[in-house]
């Protein structure tokens, strides 16, 4: 089943971002975003069907964990040029950026992940590599083991 619209999971609160998100659907008639409560129970199911999760934030001080989560399930993001972000989203690679607060910028942002579904799927593909280059450790025994062997060595 191939990916559609999009996903927010988040509060209210004005960091969070949802009226600039509301605002930007607003400006943007053809995009398709469902909103959800942060603690939806399927939202790992709703990543696999989403082609993209919307990061409105206005305050970002650490990485968020739903990013986290959206490059597990090989979910690409929109998310605000604010904080950590940026280090995380790559602009056309693994997601897309947009001026924080500003509703016009995320509405074009919006409108051109639905205009490119096929794009929007290869850098799903890429922030799934990420989540695997990132934030994935490669604790494997016989390799743990043998660095420790020869660390007691040195």
């Amino acid at each position: 089943m191939p990916r559609s619209g999009g996903l927010y999971f988040g509060g209210i609160s004005a960091e969070h971002g949802l009226a600039t998100l509301i605002e930007a659907l607003q400006l943007s008639p053809g995009a398709r975003v469902t909103i959800l409560d942060e603690g939806a129970r399927d939202r790992g199911e709703r990543m696999r069907r989403a082609a993209y999760l919307v990061l409105p934030y206005r305050a970002c001080e650490d990485v968020p964990r739903v990013l986290i989560e959206a490059f597990a399930t090989g979910l690409p993001v929109i998310a605000s040029r604010i904080g950590l972000l940026p280090e995380l989203v790559e602009p056309g690679r693994n997601g897309l950026l947009f001026e924080a607060g500003s509703p016009a910028d995320l509405a074009k942002r919006l409108a051109w992940a639905e205009a490119f579904p096929e794009r929007m799927r290869q850098m799903g593909e890429c922030a799934k590599a990420d989540y695997q280059a990132r934030f994935v450790a490669d604790f494997s025994y016989p390799r743990l083991f043998g660095e420790r062997r020869r660390a007691a060595r040195l």
